[in-house]
């Protein structure tokens, strides 16, 4: 295992003294630090799986002086999230 040095606000280090010990749920502030780290990269990662299956349109040939596509994420009949672009038209543009 490597060596990991956190900074963390006082009161995230006294919830996890009521946590740890004879009387916790972990054995010591390593464990319950890597148990709270693996849950969480276990669910960032099932997340980014379920990003993964966003569905990107292309268009051929995309005249992007005329033109603008614009994301638009929604879900699915199976609560995954998809993407898909929807396409403006550029009327004016800005001069800054």
């Amino acid at each position: 295992m490597k060596i990991v040095t956190v900074n963390i606000p006082e009161s995230y280090l006294d919830s996890i003294v009521k946590l740890v010990g004879e009387n916790g749920l972990y054995p010591s502030r390593s464990e319950l630090i890597r148990v709270a780290v693996r849950d969480f990269l276990l669910r960032e990662l099932k997340l980014a799986n379920n990003m993964a299956k966003y569905k990107e349109t292309e268009i051929e040939e995309f005249d992007d002086e005329n033109f603008v596509r614009v994301p638009v994420e929604r879900l699915n009949e199976k609560d995954e999230p998809v993407r898909e672009f929807k396409t403006y038209k550029i009327i004016k543009k800005l001069e800054y």
